[in-house]
């Protein structure tokens, strides 16, 4: 295992999705829309809290349902950038 290389933030999210929320690894796909991974508005909070603790960004609830996971992931990476 190569420690070298920092996770993408479509790995952390994607990991946020699978070991937070438990969903299963064959659902969480770049093309899948974060609607169709966060069912409920509880899911939803939840990845809000976690993307913040994890990453420091803060996301707002309609991004979580309007982008698929690779838009999202995108998004959080560009304002991680701009720190």
């Amino acid at each position: 295992m190569t420690t070298s290389a920092p996770e993408s933030v479509l790995d952390v999210i994607s990991e946020l999705l699978i070991e937070r929320l438990e969903i299963p690894s064959d659902e969480v796909r770049a093309s899948t829309p974060m609607r169709d991974l966060l069912t409920d508005s509880l899911m939803i909070v939840e990845m809000a809290i976690a993307v913040h603790d994890m990453l420091g960004i803060t996301v707002e609830e309609e991004e979580l349902r309007d982008a698929t996971l690779e838009e999202f992931a995108a998004s959080v990476e560009a304002r991680r950038t701009d720190r």
